[in-house]
């Protein structure tokens, strides 16, 4: 008896000087047990100047059974990558992945996603807008150890927390979830993504679904495994990236409006209001601050059980909330960054 076809998925990889990594990501991609003749590829290259394209197609002449594309964006930005891939696919796919170059998944990961995203729709009784995933850490050698500060420091209570980067099981509806299989005809729906956002349009894009009723789950059927900021100067420009951008998105969906983002702003005017006024308790939030950095690296070191988690996170804590802090003020009377804080 013939096996019923399952829906047609595309994977969608924006590359922009991605050698260290596009060769794992791609091959992960093409090692699927989901069927090969149900899932296209395509690659968006930004302009690569190193030899990210030259990688790929070594690795398509090599043959390959998916249908993987290779599509030119001249604008550099993820959005922009995303929606070209969009325009370009056929009347035939129903399910959109998105995926980061510096990320690979395990061999089973589409089969047990879409399967997942199947049944929460079978035991809603209709279509959503999409499931997004759990993210872990690369989980090689590679990874390092300012790496793995970088995982601890973003996971914890004291860092993005619920977003991207956090630790749950099972799954239910979420606002932004990471790494996510759309519906086609739910990103058609609102437009694809808004090119004004070179960062947090997936957290825009997620908001637009949800107001035109396009509900959002994350599951952890499977997981993206995505190697984190290598360098400290790339921690601090992404940090300052994501806090622009989150004060662009606020203006925009004011739902998204998170308490904890605005902490350390608000003891940064606590402390400098309790020092001006004369009284000896300046010295209380600080203190505060102190301890919470403390438990949180003590924390983070058993449960990652590893010593140096005691450095690395409050070292790391108060650049994440200094840049993003700087980051959101910047946002409020500066229309965008430099292409070099990409």
């Amino acid at each position: 008896m013939e096996e019923p076809s399952r829906p047609v998925v595309v994977s969608v990889i924006p590359t922009f000087n991605e050698e260290k990594w596009i060769s794992r990501c791609l091959d992960s991609l093409l090692k699927q047990t989901y069927p090969t003749d149900s899932h296209r590829i395509h690659i968006i290259d930004g302009g690569s100047t190193d030899s990210t394209l030259d990688v790929v197609r070594m690795r398509i002449e090599k043959g390959v059974e998916n249908d993987v594309s290779i599509f030119e964006n001249p604008h550099r930005f993820v959005p922009q990558a995303r929606n070209i891939s969009l325009e370009s696919m056929k009347d035939d796919v129903e399910l959109v992945f998105e995926v980061n170059a510096h990320g690979w998944v395990p061999e089973n990961h589409l089969e047990k996603r879409v399967d997942d995203l199947l049944d929460i729709e079978a035991g809603l009784g209709k279509k959503i807008g999409g499931v997004g995933c759990k993210v872990l850490p690369s989980e090689d050698a590679e990874q390092g150890i300012f790496a793995s500060w970088v995982e601890s420091t973003l996971s914890s209570p004291l860092g993005s927390g619920g977003g991207q980067f956090a630790r749950f099981n099972g799954r239910h509806p979420h606002k932004v979830p990471a790494f996510v299989i759309h519906r086609r005809e739910a990103l058609l729906d609102v437009g694809g993504w808004d090119e004004k956002y070179p960062t947090n349009q997936d957290s825009d894009i997620s908001m637009r679904l949800i107001k035109n009723g396009w509900g959002l789950w994350r599951s952890d059927a499977s997981v993206f495994h995505m190697v984190k900021r290598r360098s400290l100067l790339d921690f601090v420009r992404m940090c300052r990236r994501y806090g622009f951008w989150r004060t662009k998105t606020l203006k925009r969906h004011g739902r998204r409006f998170n308490f904890r983002e605005f902490l350390p702003l608000m003891g940064l005017a606590l402390t400098i209001a309790l020092l001006f006024s004369g009284t000896e308790w300046w010295h209380v939030p600080p203190l505060a601050y102190a301890v919470a950095l403390a438990a949180t690296a003590l924390f983070e070191s058993v449960r990652g059980r590893r010593l140096s988690l005691l450095i690395g996170v409050p070292l790391l804590l108060p650049i994440l909330h200094t840049m993003f802090t700087i980051g959101l003020l910047e946002g409020m009377f500066r229309s965008g960054l430099s292409i070099k804080d990409r």
